[in-house]
């Protein structure tokens, strides 16, 4: 399947999550590419990762809100990493989901600055671009070092940089790898 053609589907896939969430005014918030349109280059993608705003500590939930999405997946795989994680992999009509639940009190102050935006006619919410920074470096990868940069480069001065350093710092304190390679790519990316 051309990317083209997989990056329409995961659009669409997220479109119809959000409607099925919306009509049952469950809170949630799409994160990664889908999020990362909003708020830098738009990049392809083959999945959608919501963040489903239900107790981690009852799996029951989640598994009965992602069979509601028509989601596919074997209760018996899913419901240790939603415990332990609170993460889990499924796939909806062939599209990978990445369902995530509020593990750390992080995710409510993520929950009140999540953004209403226009997916091709349709509103969903996506993480605001310094939640996304926040979850990016939480993550740690070389692609969302990579995303982190190009936030900092696309959104210039509006980019929430304060609040994104002190919510880094209150999750690993002074003296994370996280929070220093946070201060490099905005020295980086700010310099002449």
């Amino acid at each position: 399947m051309p990317d083209e053609q997989r990056t329409l589907d995961a659009a669409i896939t997220a479109q119809q999550i959000a409607a099925k969430l919306d009509a049952q005014q469950l809170p949630y918030a799409f994160g990664e590419a889908i999020a990362l349109g909003y708020w830098a280059t738009p990049r392809g993608t083959v999945d959608v990762d919501p963040t489903l705003f239900l107790p981690h500590d009852q799996p029951t939930a989640c598994l009965k809100m992602l069979r509601d999405l028509e989601c596919e997946f074997s209760d018996v795989e899913i419901s240790p990493s939603l415990l332990e994680h609170g993460f889990c992999r499924v796939r909806r009509h062939g599209i990978r989901v990445d369902a995530f639940l509020p593990l750390i009190d992080f995710y409510e102050c993520a929950r009140q600055r999540r953004r209403q935006v226009d997916l091709e006619g349709q509103p969903i919410f996506v993480w605001d671009a310094e939640t996304l920074c926040v979850f990016k470096m939480m993550f740690f990868r070389r692609k969302d070092l990579t995303d982190v940069e190009q936030f900092v480069r696309t959104q210039g001065s509006q980019l929430g940089r304060v609040w994104i350093r002190q919510r880094l710092t209150e999750l690993y304190g002074v003296r994370a790898p996280r929070l220093s390679q946070w201060n490099e790519r905005v020295e980086e990316t700010s310099a002449p």
